[in-house]
């Protein structure tokens, strides 16, 4: 449920506790009987109160469906079926394994992890930064070697494809400013 939905659930829930409590009072004999009917009566003919009886059922019905919308969890998620039951792998939990194998690859100065889940499988890209004393092809395979063996090893998943794009070589000299 978006945050949106989440406002209006609040306002609506509002509004639904005041009528409660005017039923709870008018059952109670707290208020006349004639005041509610006289209130009820002053309604009649006014297009204004129709108009907000219909937005109020266009806001149950929303609320409604949002509450009974299932999310799908196969494009969020990994799944693996055991005896016990399910196992949900969301994709950020194997964005960070993936980010946590490639910084410590050496060679590596920074990167940058973009899993995506789709039909084929999971689809690993990584932008990453290379030392410049390092030999890029190197890097890049062992990089390729290192996520496919760890993500199938720690998430039981096989890659559908690593794409390594070496975006920078980084600069490891620093210019120092003179002091005159």
């Amino acid at each position: 449920m978006g945050i949106l939905d989440r406002i209006i659930l609040s306002l609506y829930t509002l509004l639904l506790t005041f009528l409660s409590l005017g039923v709870i009072l008018i059952s109670l004999r707290l208020i006349s009987l004639d005041w509610v009917q006289t209130s009820i009566s002053y309604l009649y003919g006014h297009w204004e109160a129709g108009l907000t009886a219909a937005v109020f059922l266009l806001v149950s019905i929303r609320l409604l469906l949002a509450g009974l919308r299932v999310r799908s969890e196969s494009k969020n998620t990994i799944v693996h079926h055991t005896d016990m039951g399910d196992v949900h792998i969301t994709i950020e939990a194997v964005r960070n394994l993936v980010e946590k194998v490639t910084r410590h690859t050496r060679g590596v100065r920074g990167v940058k992890v973009f899993v995506v889940h789709n039909e084929q499988g999971l689809k690993v890209v990584l932008r990453i930064v290379v030392s410049p004393e390092s030999n890029v092809p190197n890097v890049s395979s062992e990089v390729q070697r290192r996520v496919h063996e760890y993500i199938k090893n720690t998430v039981g998943v096989e890659l559908a494809d690593i794409q390594v794009l070496v975006e920078n070589i980084s600069n490891d000299f620093k210019n120092k400013q003179r002091v005159e």
